[in-house]
């Protein structure tokens, strides 16, 4: 797998064997490059289909934007998720009232 930062599937697979690595340091797992590869894989189409959702739920809303209640509709049947979520947005919106 070429490792150029620039190139999507290639900062994924990097990221994933990084959290993989550090994983290992952490306990006695050990994950092969082969899985590594398959979980990259993974990761990219859940990206892809998140983007393509996102995409139809602002165009379902009549905006040219993705909003962060887009993002929240996402994550809607990850309860854990969705309050992060809401909870990292309150911040962000209260930050840039404070500014």
């Amino acid at each position: 797998m070429n490792t150029d930062a620039s190139d999507p599937r290639a900062a994924i697979w990097l990221a994933v064997a990084q959290l993989c690595s550090a994983d290992e340091n952490m306990s006695a797992t050990k994950f092969t490059p082969a899985f590594v590869d398959a979980l990259s894989r993974v990761v990219l189409s859940q990206a892809e289909t998140m983007a393509s959702d996102l995409e139809c739920f602002a165009r379902h809303a009549k905006r040219a934007k993705i909003s962060v209640d887009d993002v929240k509709l996402c994550a809607r049947r990850n309860n854990s998720m969705t309050e992060l979520l809401s909870t990292k947005a309150d911040a962000i919106k209260q930050a840039s009232k404070d500014s």
